[in-house]
């Protein structure tokens, strides 16, 4: 399989949105970005694809790994200014885990929005306090 096809089958089991942009989703204001993603902590690292579709009230993220296992979506939903966690792995699911992820990738959605849609950065991220380095670097 190609690389391509791959990420349509990801982009599809892990969003829940369909591969291909029918007519009735072309209308809607919509935008699919994606990012190859390290997150280095002190003990282990977590390595994959980091996807976002953006609507105009929300946007879904979600970080696949090399596998196609989705380990964690979530929701930024714009007008609250909140990050709401969809599914995670087992290992992700104390309140504690959860409650950084949010405030990290919240900061993370935030730098992404600031950059222009054509010309996409790499997003790096560093929390000091738990020891943790998010890298996303545009596909």
């Amino acid at each position: 399989m190609t690389y391509r096809l791959i990420l349509k089958i990801v982009l599809f089991l892990s969003l829940g949105i369909p591969a291909m942009a029918s007519a009735q989703n072309a209308e809607l204001k919509e935008s699919t970005s994606r990012y190859s993603v390290q997150i280095d902590m002190s003990k282990a690292y977590v390595g994959g694809i980091f996807i976002i579709k953006e609507d105009e009230t929300s946007m879904n993220a979600s970080i696949v790994n090399e596998f196609g296992v989705s380990i964690l979506t979530f929701q930024y939903i714009l007008d609250k200014d909140k990050i709401k966690i969809v599914n995670c792995i087992k290992q992700l699911r104390r309140p504690l885990i959860k409650k950084v992820l949010k405030k990290d990738f919240k900061i993370i959605m935030i730098e992404y929005m600031a950059q222009e849609n054509t010309q996409r950065a790499p997003i790096q991220h560093v929390n000091l306090k738990h020891n943790i380095t998010y890298n996303l670097i545009p596909l």
